[in-house]
């Protein structure tokens, strides 16, 4: 059975309805599981969420570049535990042809703040988003350098109630900024969680449970750095994590 596909059978919703549920400003829940696990998860769920469907697309190409400093601090933030640290990005939707900067924190309740702009070349010219940047975190854009390049397909879920949006990414791939060097993950998918405060109920959260997945703290940036870069980078908090994802690999 291809991955996702239990998704040929659920409603879809567009563009509109998923803006709805941004949840910019949220808590999350991670899982990394087998895409067989994440099939017989969906097979169970056609009648509680929609799938953002555009054109006959239910799977979309992402292009993410993490900048941080040259000597990793936002990198060593994540690793060390530190509340209220930063990812810094730039994000490229293929289907779409957009772009944004965006600046996305964990605050020291846990809750996931992500603020975004759209950009072009002029956006970088005339300052504009070394402004955003320095307002949104206060860290300078000249201290930033790109650090990682992410690519992955993404499919995205939301409930009726439009409290609730999940998204499913596969096909992960990683690559140093020169492209020199790449690591996938192709034998694995992410399931992300989102809501706007701690919930009590979502058939997707159950779903995982019956069958066995448990929530891991996953950060696209960190995993992907310390596959391509240790022993460089201090790794040791993640080294279960990584572990873990030769295991599903396997």
């Amino acid at each position: 059975m291809a991955v996702l596909s239990p998704l040929t059978s659920f409603c879809g919703h567009g563009l509109t309805d998923q803006m709805r549920v941004a949840l910019m400003n949220r808590v999350d829940a991670k899982f990394v599981v087998r895409p067989e696990l994440l099939n017989a998860c969906l097979s169970t769920l056609g009648d509680a969420y929609t799938v953002l469907d555009m054109g006959g697309c239910r799977r979309f190409g992402y292009d993410t570049l993490y900048f941080d400093s040259p000597d990793r601090r936002l990198f060593l933030d994540h690793h060390n535990g530190k509340l209220n640290r930063f990812k810094i990005r730039l994000r490229h939707y293929r289907h779409s042809e957009i772009m944004f900067f965006e600046v996305k924190k964990k605050t020291n309740r846990q809750r996931t703040v992500k603020t975004r702009m759209p950009v072009t070349f002029e956006s970088f010219v005339d300052g504009s988003t070394a402004k955003f940047l320095k307002e949104r975190s206060g860290l300078p854009a000249a201290g930033m350098q790109p650090a990682l390049f992410v690519s992955y397909q993404r499919t995205t879920l939301i409930d009726p109630q439009g409290a609730e949006r999940i998204t499913l990414d596969t096909q992960l791939a990683f690559h140093t900024p020169d492209r020199n060097r790449s690591v996938e993950l192709p034998g694995m998918a992410i399931v992300e969680v989102k809501h706007e405060r701690h919930s009590g109920f979502s058939p997707m959260l159950q779903a995982l449970a019956r069958l066995g997945a448990r929530p891991v703290s996953f950060s696209k940036y960190c995993v992907g750095s310390s596959l391509l870069f240790e022993p460089y980078l201090k790794t040791n908090r993640f080294k279960p994590l990584l572990r873990s994802l030769y295991g599903i690999r396997s």
